[in-house]
């Protein structure tokens, strides 16, 4: 009985399921879309993913060398102007190496002027002292040579004691001439050869200088365009490295706006110079606003994720055209933002 009675529950229990299941189904509504379809204005037309850049490009400013970054000067959004310094770098080393060949240079200096002072009155007495003793010795040596001389005649020297005589004359006469010879020379001062000399190591000496100032300024890295600081990504007491992929400040002029639309290459063919574009921002509010043609890049590239963060490619190849945005009011729209491009791929401004 018991057996029974739990089949007949099982029974009821799985149908009462069923009917739950069948009667309480409910159709689930469908929520409107977050922001209007993306819809291609023209009947023949290209559409394309686009990237907002400013009218210079996005410039990617590099630090020259790795290094501790010292004092940042700009702020975000900042304008420049071509030159101006943007940051500074860890300028201790070179420093300590102009402090040396500044060093460097004034001993070269003083050294030429050393070679140019020449002669010293100090440097010409003694010379002119000794070539008087050397003339002095030298004409006792003549003397006791002619006596000598004399003594042989009367048979009272030998001829041993004349020769010692004429070889004493002899040294002496060297020996003066050698003392005049010294003379001389100090009298006419520093050869012009060691004045040249000298001359080009303070030329050296300060092209060394002028070197080190050099690379010490390169440490200063400065605007090379005239625009607005986009991005920083350094702050003082951090080490800026020379990975391209790592940038220390993105600038930008921001007084136009220019959109870089990737066409893929089945779409090339359609291109045509001077083409009408539209752009649409991405968001709640559609906006969407013309465009005219710059420019086609005629360089078929793999195409990159256009977020610039995968840098992951594929085997699509896309070519690159550039539109500037028309129009005064660019509200809403910055550099690196994803939009929706639409060219006119029937009408060209060529053919107008």
């Amino acid at each position: 009985m018991i057996k029974w009675f739990t089949i007949i529950l099982a029974v009821l229990g799985l149908s009462l399921g069923l009917w739950t299941v069948a009667t309480s189904k409910e159709v689930v509504p469908k929520p409107p879309p977050a922001e209007p379809p993306s819809i291609n204005p023209y009947p023949h037309g290209i559409a394309a993913s686009g990237l907002v850049e400013a009218r210079s490009r996005n410039v990617q400013v590099q630090s020259p060398e790795a290094g501790l970054v010292t004092r940042v000067l700009v702020e975000f959004n900042q304008a420049v102007h071509t030159g101006d310094p943007l940051f500074e770098l860890d300028a201790r080393l070179i420093d300590a190496e102009i402090v040396r060949a500044e060093a460097a240079l004034a001993l070269a200096k003083v050294e030429l002027e050393r070679l140019r002072q020449q002669p010293r009155s100090e440097d010409v007495s003694p010379l002119v002292a000794a070539v008087g003793v050397a003339k002095a010795q030298s004409d006792d040596a003549k003397d006791q040579l002619e006596r000598t001389q004399d003594m042989v005649k009367r048979n009272a020297g030998t001829e041993n004691e004349l020769a010692r005589k004429q070889y004493a004359v002899e040294e002496r006469k060297a020996a003066l001439t050698q003392a005049q010879a010294e003379l001389d020379r100090v009298k006419a001062g520093a050869w012009k050869e060691d004045i040249a000399v000298a001359v080009q190591r303070v030329a050296q000496a300060q092209s060394d200088v002028q070197a080190l100032h050099l690379r010490r300024d390169r440490l200063t890295v400065r605007s090379p365009i005239d625009g607005s600081v986009l991005k920083r990504f350094i702050e003082p007491g951090e080490f800026a490295n020379t990975n391209a992929t790592n940038p220390a400040m993105v600038l930008g002029d921001l007084s136009r706006l220019n959109v870089r639309a990737q066409v893929d290459e089945e779409d090339a063919p359609m291109l045509r110079p001077g083409a009408k574009g539209t752009v649409r921002l991405r968001g709640a509010v559609n906006r969407v606003l013309s465009m005219k043609m710059l420019r086609i890049e005629p360089w078929a590239q793999p195409k990159v994720q256009i977020t610039g963060q995968n840098l992951e490619r594929v085997d699509t190849r896309v070519i690159d055209v550039i539109f500037e945005v028309e129009g005064d009011d660019l509200s809403g729209m910055f550099p690196g933002q994803i939009v929706d491009v639409f060219i006119d791929a029937e009408h060209s401004g060529a053919g107008k």
